[in-house]
């Protein structure tokens, strides 16, 4: 079992990565962070994660790089701050999509998508109608060079108005958003993405969001842009 340094000394590491893009070493974080330790204690401690499956060393005296578990960790942890001002989110939604009209969840998906730089799409359950935009954002950050990789995410793509309409049927009830790394997601097959959905009941119609990018996506920026919209101030 972990302590609260080894977490945080994770949280760091995989930041790192996703600032970086480069394998990260205990020197790094030693020099960087201050966690008060010598740089022994540090590599000791990222031995102890990457043998318990949060992080992956590519080679024996390199750096680490986070595993689908290190982002899982991650993702779960920035999106806890989600919950608190979920009601006002809601009342939010609504007024969007009411002020709208009948393209109020195209707009807003749309929107979405502009704002976060990432592929968004959206589902009405009552209207049985999906949105999607924001591919090319997607692309632009992906960082992916094999045909079919690309292929893939393109498919996923092509795919996702369909598996959108699947949602009701495989994403749990829950009160905050569910986070998906790799192959885990119900909408996307590629392993090379992230995916955080959420659903909503606005008078009594049920909406689905989700937000897919790189699993190197900055989870801590999307997530204070989702708190933004909870409090009713999209920019």
């Amino acid at each position: 079992m972990f302590d609260d340094r080894s977490y945080k000394i994770l949280e760091a590491a995989i930041q790192e990565f996703i600032n970086e893009g480069e394998p990260v070493s205990s020197k790094q974080i030693a020099e960087k962070y201050k966690f008060g330790v010598k740089d022994a204690t540090i590599r000791s401690v990222l031995n102890a994660l990457t043998e318990s499956g949060f992080l992956n060393q590519p080679h024996t005296s390199g750096g680490r790089i986070p595993t689908d578990k290190g982002y899982q960790f991650l993702a779960n942890k920035v999106m806890q701050d989600v919950l608190d001002s979920m009601n006002n989110f809601h009342q939010h939604f609504n007024r969007m999509v009411n002020l709208m009209g009948n393209n109020g969840l195209e707009h807003f998906v749309s929107r979405v998508s502009q704002e976060t730089k990432l592929l968004s799409a959206g589902f009405s359950d009552k209207d049985n109608a999906a949105y999607k935009m924001g591919l090319d954002e997607l692309f632009d950050q992906l960082e992916i060079s094999n045909r079919e990789d690309f292929c893939q995410v393109a498919k996923d793509f092509e795919m996702l108005d369909e598996r959108m309409e699947k949602l009701p049927r495989v994403i749990e009830k829950s009160d905050s958003p569910q986070i998906f790394i790799g192959k885990k997601s119900p909408i996307t097959q590629s392993e090379h993405l992230s995916v955080i959905i959420d659903s909503y009941d606005i008078n009594g119609n049920k909406y689905y969001l989700a937000l897919i990018g790189p699993k190197r996506m900055d989870y801590e920026k999307n997530v204070k842009y989702l708190k933004k919209i909870k409090n009713g101030r999209t920019k």
